[in-house]
């Protein structure tokens, strides 16, 4: 895939593709080729960011090699740009594992109380 930008690449009913496309404001703090970032709206840490890949791809058994290795650089980039200097990254997969929005994506979360 090379232009994740393009129409095709979306669900129109689905609320991070609306996100992603501008159709619902959002303060990205970081955006590039593939992905988007931006804070979660409900937070269940200090910092809780959501990493989400631009192409509309339901759970993460539906990727693929090369867009898993965008996402990853993405986390690690943010990551630093943000001085998380340790934090945790989780992705939901299914109803039955959490995941309230079918469109691949990951969580950043840092700060207190994360032993758990």
């Amino acid at each position: 895939m090379s232009n994740y930008n393009d129409d095709k690449y979306f669900d129109k009913d689905c609320i991070f593709c609306k996100i992603i496309k501008g159709e619902i404001p959002s303060n990205f703090i970081k955006e590039n080729e593939y992905c988007v970032v931006f804070a979660d709206l409900t937070p269940k840490a200090k910092v809780h960011l959501l990493v989400v890949p631009k192409p509309h791809v339901k759970n993460i058994l539906e990727t693929d090699e090369f867009l898993m290795n965008k996402v990853l650089e993405t986390i690690k980039e943010v990551s630093k740009e943000q001085k998380l200097e340790s934090f945790r990254v989780i992705n939901n997969c299914g109803k039955g594992a959490g995941q309230s929005v079918f469109h691949v994506h990951f969580h950043i979360l840092s700060g207190d109380n994360l032993e758990e």
